[in-house]
């Protein structure tokens, strides 16, 4: 991944909440999805993968969502053959073997969640407890926001995180929106003024939560 967005730097910050805005293709979702699985082939925990809709990963974009991690092998070599492909199913990601590109068995456990952020209410009872890492994907919009976006969004966390500390948020942005309500409801204060290779570390309210937000090199 030479040439292309690390996540080094953010994640020395410990903070919770990890926000990476720039360019598109420059790597950011990636190298997320790249954490998902190694999540949970070396670690045994789980991802939620959020969108502001579920048609952004529902049907064709949810089959192809970890091709370029399947493609570069990522997925063979972490678990050394025993699982070679991802396949989707129901909001879902799972690790799977396909024989000769034929017959496919995948994985009895998902690596992966997809949830949205509109479709909210559906999931409210059901319980994540080994989740550890949320991906935010496209968290800004070069359009309309959803009403009470924010609300919703901490509504979807607190699904998946109950009352636990041991997960980690990465929010991804291609576009800077000045009037994004992320930046207004996190106490991002600075954000006019962020170039690119810029890190700053803000406290969240009156609680110990950090948010670091970094604006990655072109």
């Amino acid at each position: 991944m030479s040439g292309f967005y690390s996540y080094n730097r953010i994640d020395e910050t410990h903070a919770q909440y990890r926000m990476v805005i720039g360019e598109r293709s420059n790597g950011k979702t990636y190298g997320a999805l790249l954490k998902a699985v190694t999540n949970y082939i070396e670690n045994g925990k789980q991802t939620a993968y959020i969108r502001r809709y579920k048609e952004d990963f529902v049907g064709k974009r949810g089959n192809t969502l970890f091709a370029a991690i399947v493609s570069d092998d990522w997925v063979k070599r972490l678990t050394k053959g025993e699982w070679n492909n991802i396949v989707y199913y129901s909001s879902a990601w799972y690790l799977a073997y396909t024989e000769d590109g034929q017959k496919t068995i995948k994985d009895e456990t998902p690596f992966c969640y997809g949830f949205s952020i509109n479709d909210m209410e559906h999931d409210k009872s059901t319980s994540y407890p080994n989740i550890t890492l949320v991906i935010f994907d496209e968290f800004l919009s070069r359009g309309f926001y959803l009403s009470n976006e924010f609300v919703l969004f901490e509504n979807v966390l607190s699904t998946i995180i109950r009352q636990r500390n041991d997960v980690v948020i990465y929010m991804l942005g291609n576009t800077v929106n000045k009037m994004s309500p992320y930046f207004s409801e996190m106490g991002i204060t600075n954000i006019r003024d962020m170039k690119p290779g810029d890190l700053d570390v803000y406290s969240y309210g009156e609680s110990e939560l950090k948010v670091a937000i970094e604006y990655a090199d072109p």
